[in-house]
């Protein structure tokens, strides 16, 4: 360069020194221990590409934790804080970031985007645990699944961490690593005890990161019921005499089920009504003495083992009772009938033997069904008693008894009997079979007949057909098909016969029911009406000879009016009739008959059908009725016959007459010639 007079300069001139630092701050960041547990903390290390200002903790971003301590000891190249994983935390992947922008390097150049530490785990969750029994309720002899279930698996679980009430656990063992362990509680004989846990000491056990748990945990209550109920059995009454009956009293040592009367045996006696009021506790029962025995030494016996407290748990060996002594010497009997299946006139003897003899027994003593009984006597002194027993008249039972009050009676040494003494059964039946007897039809025409019932109130044996009378009739194919209380058969009407007051009578006394008593009189159907009386008739025709133009008066009468009579129940020879009429009801009919033209016959008759009509009561008439014959002669009469020569060829004539029976012509009304040869051995004459 020069200046304004052209000098140029020469030589150079430098300025002062001046620096340049455009270069950002950067930095790395390290957790030196990657695995935190509980307790541990870790150094970070944060070291920048330059000394740094402005570096405070609030530009550290922390996983799970905090940093602390926070300095540098080179003049801000390096730094390092303490890191304190946060408590109750389970994180395998944590960072902490630094941002960078909060910090410069000496020159001013603030740092840019943020930086990562590497990654670093915390385990600083203690584990916990659950303790569960399968079986909440344990009686004698039995055990129950124990389940310690934890949060995360875990080391050092010994039975030793265990404290358990009123029992054993045995050995622990873990199938999926040490999550879940299971042992079997087992527990102690002989204790009762309905509040009891099992305590687990967590600080015994540490999780894989090692730590370890912290307090206890319990299980939930269960109840130990090892005890066996036993019971006392008091007798009240210790000296059973007679009728005597005594409470008995079973108390238990707590309530217990499946107590039942087979659980006690009873020696010369036997127990009712056991129950029990307080829920199982104490039980009552009334002890009733055996008749017939003399014995001072009985105890009532519980077999323990059929009873169970509440938990289950049975009783054991037998508990008897106070000893009682018996003595129910008194009198028993027996009562026998002779007939134990009575019927109309029939009596029993009854026979009451006791087993020793007794007195004040009378008939007030005996309590009777369907029947009376003579005065009770005795041949013997009181042993055996007898009575004559008469049932009581139209009475049907088949159960009855006598009972005798066994409490009506002494024995020598005045002990009264017991309770009641009964026959067998016995079977009274003094009712007569009765009967009804009924037609199905109460209106018996020509060919009908009726059902017959006759139906009884009891089954009967003995009925025939001889036992009935039947009005214009008779019976056939009487049987039952019920046994006997249903008889039908069937009533065919006598023909010919009007009448109509007809009873078809039972003879009740032809038969007898199963218990062999006969019916008594006679029972009667309802009335019925035969009429089987056909009509009859004659047919008159007047003229017996009818020529050309003649006709006859046809009369037709019948034995009574008669109803659907017309010319169609007519049939009538060579002639035609007119429409047969009544005039007086049906009893007298006429018509005109006019014979044929062109007819020569004899014997001709009027033929009546008598199916056709029927008279009043519905019966119709039988077969066919004919009149008298009649001649119709209405043909012209034949032209005089030619003369007829004596010979023909000199040979005589012979002439033979006949009748022809269909014209009437008469035998001299033809004449036929017959040649015969004058020489038989001319071969030239001509044979007839």
């Amino acid at each position: 360069m020069s200046d304004l007079a052209g000098n140029a300069g020469s030589g150079s001139t430098s300025t002062a020194n001046y620096a340049v630092d455009t270069v950002r701050p950067t930095a790395t960041v390290a957790v030196v221990d990657t695995a935190l547990k509980i307790g541990d903390t870790s150094l970070v290390t944060v070291t920048f590409s330059e000394a740094v200002t402005g570096f405070t903790t609030a530009d550290l971003s922390v996983d799970h934790g905090v940093v602390s301590g926070l300095n540098s000891g080179d003049g801000g190249v390096t730094w390092t804080a303490t890191l304190t994983p946060t408590a109750g935390v389970s994180d395998t992947t944590d960072l902490v970031t630094l941002d960078n922008t909060g910090v410069s390097d000496l020159a001013g150049n603030a740092g840019s985007g943020s930086t990562d530490s590497n990654n670093y785990a915390i385990d600083t969750a203690r584990p916990t645990a659950s303790v569960v029994l399968a079986d909440s309720a344990l009686a004698a002899g039995e055990t129950s699944l124990v389940t310690i279930t934890f949060s995360e698996a875990v080391t050092g679980l010994t039975n030793a961490a265990l404290t358990v009430a009123h029992g054993t656990v045995g050995t622990l063992s873990s199938s999926d690593g040490g999550i879940t362990w299971t042992g079997t509680y087992t527990p102690t004989a002989s204790v009762e005890d309905a509040t009891n846990v099992i305590t687990l000491d967590n600080t015994t056990v540490t999780d894989a990161a090692g730590n370890a748990g912290s307090g206890t945990t319990d299980s939930a209550n269960y109840v130990i019921d090892g005890v066996a109920p036993t019971a006392t059995i008091v007798v009240a009454d210790n000296d059973l005499q007679g009728s005597d009956t005594s409470l008995v009293t079973i108390t238990f040592s707590e309530a217990v089920t499946g107590f039942t009367t087979a659980d006690l045996t009873v020696a010369n006696g036997a127990l009712s009504g056991l129950a029990s009021s307080d829920g199982g506790v104490t039980w009552t029962a009334t002890l009733t003495p055996t008749l017939g025995v003399v014995d001072a030494s009985n105890v009532v016996t519980l077999d323990n083992t059929g009873v169970h407290d509440l938990a289950g748990n049975a009783g054991s060996g037998t508990t008897d009772s106070n000893n009682y002594a018996v003595s129910t010497m008194v009198p028993t009997a027996t009562v026998t009938l002779s007939d134990s299946a009575l019927k109309i006139g029939d009596t029993a003897t009854v026979t009451i033997t006791f087993s020793e003899a007794v007195t004040g027994f009378s008939n007030a003593d005996l309590t009777v069904d369907n029947g009376t009984l003579t005065a009770v006597t005795s041949s013997d002194g009181g042993v055996t008693w007898t009575t004559t027993f008469t049932p009581t008249a139209g009475t049907t039972d088949a159960t009855n008894i006598i009972r005798l009050d066994n409490t009506g009676v002494v024995n020598a040494g005045s002990m009264a009997g017991v309770g009641h003494t009964d026959t067998a059964n016995y079977t009274v039946d003094t009712v007569r079979p009765t009967a009804t007897v009924t037609l199905a039809d109460s209106a018996l025409l020509a060919g009908e007949t009726s059902l017959v019932t006759i139906t009884f109130s009891e089954a009967v044996t003995g009925l025939t057909a001889a036992d009935l009378t039947v009005a214009n009739g008779t019976i056939s194919t009487l049987n039952s098909a019920d046994g006997g209380i249903t008889w039908t058969a069937t009533l065919t009407p006598t023909a010919s016969v009007t009448d109509a007051t007809n009873l078809v009578t039972l003879d009740n006394t032809g038969v007898a029911d199963l218990a062999g008593n006969a019916g008594s009189g006679s029972t009667d159907s309802g009335n019925y009406t035969v009429s089987t009386v056909r009509p009859t008739a004659t047919i008159a025709v007047a003229t017996t000879t009818l020529g050309v133009g003649a006709t006859s008066v046809v009369t037709i009468t019948f034995s009574q009016a008669v109803t659907g009579f017309d010319n169609s129940d007519l049939t009538v020879g060579h002639g035609t009739l007119s429409a047969v009429a009544s005039s007086d009801g049906g009893v007298t009919w006429t018509a005109t008959l006019t014979p044929e033209t062109g007819v020569s016959a004899a014997g001709n008759v009027l033929t009546l059908n008598g199916a056709g009509v029927w008279n009043e009561a519905g019966n119709a008439a039988s077969g066919t009725i004919s009149s008298n014959p009649y001649t119709v002669s209405t043909a012209p009469a034949p032209a005089e016959p030619p003369a007829v020569p004596s010979t023909v060829d000199g040979v005589p004539l012979t002439t033979v007459t006949t009748t022809d029976p269909a014209t009437g012509l008469s035998n001299a009304q033809v004449t036929v010639p017959v040649v015969v040869p004058t020489r038989p051995d001319d071969p030239s004459t001509p044979n007839p």
